[in-house]
């Protein structure tokens, strides 16, 4: 998935509006205005309000997401190191799971309520969250993060 095609579902899932995205942006220091709210969150290029978003400001917004829901981590107290390489499925899913504090079992439950044909077991989630060059570490598919944010939408209904 593009950066901007994340970004639209996540929007999408949490039910975000763009002031609330600007004050994600706030909590971690990253600039942000409600244009480029607007346009990062769009996932169709030849729309007008359309910018390309950076890998930057993709792992900006998971971390300022999770200082939102969760509040900053006492252990390490400055700023969350935001960087400017991609972020996979994996880590987008790992990020997503802090910021929403959930469990191997609200994971499954949530997969239940997307109604998508997804069928995954706990290991598949223990391989989903390894760390990259782990022998037993497993990517995560489009199709999965997807019906994990889907879910999410239909949880927070």
């Amino acid at each position: 998935m593009t950066n901007n095609s994340v970004l639209q579902k996540i929007q999408f899932a949490l039910r975000l509006t763009p002031a609330h995205i600007v004050r994600i942006y706030k909590a971690v220091g990253f600039p942000m205005d409600d244009k480029k709210a607007i346009g990062y969150f769009i996932d169709v290029t030849r729309h007008e309000d359309y910018l390309a978003c950076p890998n930057q400001a993709v792992a900006a917004f998971l971390e300022g997401l999770i200082i939102e829901r969760r509040g900053v981590n006492e252990k390490n107290p400055g700023p969350p190191q935001i960087t400017e390489l991609a972020l996979d499925n994996n880590d987008v899913f790992k990020k997503l799971r802090i910021a929403l504090d959930l469990h191997t079992e609200d994971l499954e439950a949530i997969l239940e309520r997307s109604n998508t044909d997804i069928d995954i077991e706990k290991v598949d989630f223990s391989s989903i969250f390894r760390k990259k060059g782990h022998k037993h570490y497993k990517g995560c598919p489009d199709a999965l993060l997807e019906a994990f944010l889907l879910g999410v939408r239909f949880a927070k209904a």
